[in-house]
């Protein structure tokens, strides 16, 4: 009895505590009470050490805000102005703002608003005022006046969004392309060629555009870098301007629904055709939701949530719009309401093994697309892209498997793979008629501005001779191998020399995968003010459509396995009307059988023209050869110390949630013996540490030509000269500077000449 009275005594202490505490605050101190959509929400910042964050983006924060439940309703109080939106901000949301009561700032009311206020009746306004209890009384809310101006309703917005697109004001008069005179393209298409600096439209685009624009099904192909992402993406433009009078008589289920589906083989193409498309449609009268791409590796939820503005185009990879598809038949009858289809890289999709997602697709649009909608035709237009269609590409380059008939199919039948082509794509697709063959680059497979090399050495050199090319040639270089653990490997190994150096490869997630080319992007940047290199190792997931700005070499680590994935390889420099160079490390075995049939295969001439031998320096490469060895030494020690800890790590966690005490029973023995080779492999803290010093040591020392140690304005190059007028090498004292494209032409000059 006497602590209940006690707590009694207590807690009423505690609540007249608390009121004498609200009683002396500020009497004057303003408090706002705001609706969630108008409070400053700030996003998030996600740190990047966080690996295990997949798909969680997008999260928004505030401070010093309460929130207050009165009545079932949510309201939210500030005492700090800075947590609302300015004035600015906030009228731009004023048309969207719902049917209903809302909040007015007597601030933010003008002269004449409150001119017409003062004609109201003072007892209707105080009928008006709103009390919420629990509130303090400085608390500013005033209830809408009796007399407002109905907003549209949401429905309303939507099909009034684009109903004035014909009165559309569009800079015309700056408007300068005589190059795109011949093809029909609507004004705001043009303006944003003009404003993106797109003057003069590409082989594959001045003869696949005028096709699309007529609604025929187009099978294009052309070289890599070509402007194939434009080529259907000004189609799809066009014929989102053109849809909208249609779209208002549709009915609920399709009104929204999206013009185009792009399909790509990987995420990271989806997301750069994504970033592109939003740069052209930027000057429509679209908003920044209209291009949203749809991948595996994010939020699913995010993505529902976004297909709910209704986008007009869909930029996906198979899997994750399979995977949307069978969990909503709404979006399913969306889908399949599309006006057009594109299949980008469309040899990958294509292939045995990889369709299987794809045709399940197909199927399902094929099932919900709209027989009885007179504007929704029976069938989408397809445009079909890539720079190979040739079967002979996707066999196997080993000795066995010699593309023998080849030349007797050049000679016999120049139309063959135009049929094969179509033939394949006629099984798998359903075409709405005989479909366009545009083929730009008939007698080319790889790129005529790419400029091809080998180096020769043997297995056991490829990691000197990939270490010599980035110090000799700086520059942005993209090195592919055909195995991760290679990537692994050569990354740790090529930082350890002060060399820029990133990684990706498929066993990334999507997030570490973009932020790595976002690395490589500011390495480059760093590299080209310092004259150095900077250096992507990638397996196969990024040979495949991606753009990556600037790529001056393509060093092949390993000799690609289908002819197909060395054009593709290849074709990641030289883009965009530039030049590039794709350099293969080849041992003589593979020189004379797979190299053989690779160049057999992708060569359209009647003779067989072998590659250019990049010139190497012995001396610079015995100079070399002892860092690279010891940058080799700490890198593999530091993947075994890191394998061996992370295997460790897991076996302990697995014991314990098995229950099993002694590790040792829990292992096996090939579980065992791994663990040892790992740890033989590593090295403890002191012998790193020396090692590392040992290298900071050799690297420090300057790399010199031809082994000049005392004078350096003696020989054929005046090193001192060079210095001055900065015209040497970076990295090899001695060493004009030279581009790697350079030294192949003027080889290549000198051969001519001597012939």
């Amino acid at each position: 009895m006497v602590s209940s009275l006690l707590k009694k005594k207590v807690l009423k202490k505690k609540q007249s505590l608390k009121k004498k505490k609200i009683s002396e605050k500020n009497p004057n101190e303003k408090v706002y009470q705001v609706n969630a959509s108008d409070l400053n929400w700030k996003p998030v910042e996600i740190p990047d050490t966080l690996d295990d964050f997949e798909g969680f983006y997008g999260l928004e924060e505030i401070d010093n805000v309460s929130v207050n439940i009165v009545d079932g309703n949510v309201t939210f109080t500030t005492k700090n102005e800075s947590n609302t939106l300015s004035k600015e901000e906030a009228a731009k949301k004023e048309k969207s703002i719902p049917e209903g009561h809302f909040e007015i700032d007597p601030e933010d009311i003008n002269e004449d608003e409150k001119l017409a206020a003062k004609k109201l009746d003072d007892n209707d306004e105080e009928n008006n005022e709103i009390n919420i209890p629990d509130l303090p009384e400085e608390t500013v809310v005033v209830s809408p006046p009796a007399e407002v101006k109905k907003e549209p309703k949401k429905d309303e917005l939507q099909e009034n969004t684009f109903a004035n697109l014909d009165d559309t004001v569009v800079p015309t008069d700056d408007v300068d392309l005589p190059e795109w005179s011949e093809i029909p393209l609507s004004t705001c298409t043009l303006n944003g060629l003009q404003n993106l600096g797109f003057t003069k439209p590409t082989e594959i685009q001045k003869k696949t555009i005028p096709v699309s624009l007529q609604g025929k099904d187009v099978i294009g192909k052309a070289i890599t870098g070509s402007g194939k992402t434009l080529a259907y993406g000004i189609p799809i433009l066009e014929k989102a301007l053109s849809g909208q009078e249609s779209n208002k008589r549709l009915s609920e289920d399709y009104k929204n629904h999206p013009t185009a589906i792009i399909f790509t083989p990987t995420r990271e193409l989806a997301n750069q055709v994504m970033k592109h498309l939003r740069e052209l449609f930027k000057y429509s009268p679209f908003s920044d939701k209209t291009v949203m791409s749809l991948t595996g590796g994010l939020s699913i939820q995010k993505q529902e949530r976004l297909l709910s503005y209704g986008p007009r185009v869909l930029v996906a990879t198979p899997g994750r719009c399979l995977e949307l598809l069978e969990k909503s038949n709404n979006l399913a009858k969306q889908f399949a309401s599309i006006d057009m289809l594109v299949l980008d890289e469309a040899d990958r999709m294509l292939q045995d093994g990889h369709f299987d997602e794809l045709k399940k697709i197909l199927e399902i649009f094929n099932n919900y697309r709209p027989k009885d909608v007179p504007s929704i035709d029976r069938r989408w237009q397809s445009l079909i892209l890539s720079a190979t269609f040739s079967k002979d590409l996707f066999g196997k380059l080993s000795n066995n498997n010699k593309p023998s008939d080849s030349r007797k199919r050049k000679s016999t039948d120049e139309d063959s793979d135009l049929k094969e082509v179509l033939e394949i794509l006629g099984k798998k697709l359903r075409f709405r008629n005989k479909p366009e063959y545009i083929d730009v680059n008939p007698t080319d497979v790889v790129a005529t501005r790419i400029v091809e090399a080998m180096i020769p050495c043997s297995p056991m050199e490829r990691d000197l001779m990939l270490y010599y090319f980035v110090s000799v040639f700086p520059g942005t270089t993209l090195v592919f191998t055909n195995s991760i653990d290679s990537v692994k490997r050569l990354t740790p190994t090529l930082n350890n020399l002060g060399i820029l150096t990133v990684s990706i490869h498929s066993s990334m997630i999507q997030k570490q995968r973009l932020r790595a080319l976002e690395r490589f992007s500011r390495n480059s940047e760093i590299a080209a003010k310092e004259h150095k290199s900077s250096v992507l190792i990638a397996s196969d997931v990024a040979a495949r459509g991606l753009d990556i700005s600037g790529i001056q070499h393509v060093v092949h680590y390993h000799l690609p396995r289908t002819a197909d994935a060395y054009v593709h390889r290849s074709g990641r420099t030289a883009r965009a009307g530039t030049e590039g160079v794709s350099v293969i490390l080849c041992s003589p075995h593979e020189a004379s059988g797979p190299l053989r049939n690779l160049r057999k295969v992708i060569s359209k001439k009647d003779k067989i023209e072998d590659l250019k031998s990049l010139p190497i320096d012995s001396d610079i490469l015995d100079q070399l050869k002892e860092r690279l060895d010891l940058a080799a030494k700490i890198a593999q020690a530091e993947v075994a110390s890191q394998s061996v800890q992370k295997e460790k790590n897991w076996i302990e966690k697995a014991a314990e949630e098995l229950g099993v005490d002694n590790i040792d029973d829990f292992e096996d023995d090939f579980l065992k013996r791994d663990r040892k080779r790992k740890e033989g492999k590593a090295l403890d803290r002191q012998n790193l540490k020396v090692m590392r010093a040992h290298l900071r040591e050799l690297l420090k020392t300057q790399i010199r030509k031809s082994g000049r140690r005392s004078y350096i304005a003696s020989g054929l190059n005046n090193v001192a000269e060079m210095l001055m007028k900065n015209q040497g090498s970076s990295t090899v004292m001695g060493y004009l500077q030279q581009d790697a494209l350079d030294v192949l032409k003027d080889s290549k000059k000198a051969k001519k000449q001597k012939l």
